[in-house]
């Protein structure tokens, strides 16, 4: 009796390792693998710039996902970029330069290779728990948003733990830890290496499209400082309203950075004009106090969920103390090509640059579906300059240019 039992057991072990054993197989077999090549170029004479910054940089990321093994899946991405031309360090130091570089050229100064992703994800019916390096896109938690200012030949990363549950109804819940943070380059033209996010921050997030026609989003970030003057929160609510083919949109930040609170509220709506083809954006936002910030949140995309944005300016003007903001944009579809023009104006009494106007241009050809050319600009005055002594330059002139190729 023990043998047939010993037998059974054996048995039972080797059908059971040789089902698992085709499970792997199988999960491997479904790898799937995609990745990006982007040869880039910058330039730009932010305020102070002696002369303009340039860099020309050749990268991309490869990534590759395992199909499911009982909803176990694992993940990574490497990104590479190399410098094919560098004429930086034209600036003098200033909150906007890295080590003399163009905060705006800095994001192509990067070379090397990165491991970014690398993750395990495991999900049981409506759950999935997501666990290592990886990319995240939330609100006031992202790494980068594709055609905005946080776009560049590599992303940021982080390491985090994430849960994501969509039980409720029309509803997503995401909780989540973050432990680390990558940036895009250290200011020496590499990739930054993974370093502590302070002493870890904790994020929640929800989306809701329970009521027809609207959508809710709401989220919460709370970064543990290594020191009290580091601990920062941040609560983010946007609303967005389909009437028709027009979408009108709210949102606002409240953020406490070492306990100073800053306000910020947004409107936006687009569109179609009503004419051909063509289509707008207007958008409206104002910091509700007279002498804090705004903090928008972690990651270099966080920046560009602010409403009024500019495409390669970012959120960090409008969220100035002080401070009024309104741009418009229109789009031009033309064969298959798309122009985004844009111009926009952002007040200040009391902020050190007084007020800011900026106005530029998008260019979006597809070449091919999976090769896209496109092309930036931007022309922004300032009231006050942060130039040396002797040195009259409140312009910037910036101009990127992508060529993207994805597979």
């Amino acid at each position: 009796m023990k043998k047939i039992l010993g037998l059974s057991i054996i048995t039972s072990f080797v059908l059971s390792t040789s089902t698992y054993a085709d499970s792997i197989s199988e999960a491997f077999d479904n790898l799937e693998v995609n990745g990006e090549i982007k040869l880039g170029f910058v330039s730009s004479d932010f305020l102070g710039a002696a002369k303009t910054d340039k860099v020309t940089a050749i990268g991309g990321s490869l990534s590759a996902v395992t199909g499911s093994f009982y909803g176990l899946k694992a993940g990574v991405t490497f990104q590479a970029a190399t410098i094919l031309s560098d004429d930086t360090k034209n600036n003098p130091t200033n909150i906007f330069s890295v080590n003399n570089t163009s905060y705006r050229t800095s994001f192509f100064d990067t070379d090397g290779v990165s491991l970014s992703e690398s993750y395990l994800e495991y999900t049981i019916v409506n759950t999935t728990f997501k666990a290592g390096r990886q990319y995240i896109h939330t609100p006031i938690v992202n790494n980068a948003i594709e055609g905005k200012s946080s776009e560049a030949i590599v992303k940021d990363s982080f390491e985090a733990y994430l849960l994501t549950n969509t039980d409720i109804p029309d509803t997503t819940l995401v909780a989540g830890y973050i432990d680390k943070f990558q940036a895009q380059n250290n200011g020496n033209s590499e990739f930054n290496d993974f370093a502590d996010l302070e002493d870890g921050a904790y994020t929640l997030y929800i989306k809701n499209n329970s009521i027809e026609n609207l959508t809710l989003q709401a989220q919460y970030l709370d970064i543990d400082g290594n020191t009290t003057a580091a601990d920062t929160d941040l609560f983010y609510l946007q609303a967005d309203y389909q009437a028709g083919p027009h979408t009108l949109s709210a949102q606002y930040y409240r953020s406490s950075v070492n306990k100073q609170v800053g306000k910020m509220y947004g409107l936006k709506a687009t569109g179609p004009l009503g004419l051909g083809k063509l289509g707008y954006l207007v958008g409206y936002s104002s910091s509700m106090d007279d002498i804090n910030a705004v903090y928008t949140g972690a990651g270099a995309g966080a920046t560009d969920s602010v409403f009024t944005a500019l495409p390669v300016h970012d959120g960090e003007v409008p969220a100035r103390a002080d401070t009024d903001t309104i741009v418009g944009a229109i789009v031009a579809p033309i064969g298959p090509t798309t122009i985004i023009t844009y111009a926009g104006k952002s007040m200040s009494n009391t902020h050190v640059l007084g007020d800011v106007t900026g106005m530029g241009a998008i260019f979006i050809y597809p070449i091919t579906k999976d090769l896209v050319l496109k092309a930036n600009y931007a022309h922004v005055d300032t009231e006050n300059t942060l130039a040396p002594a002797g040195v009259v330059n409140d312009t910037t002139d910036t101009a990127r240019i992508y060529l993207s190729y994805k597979f």
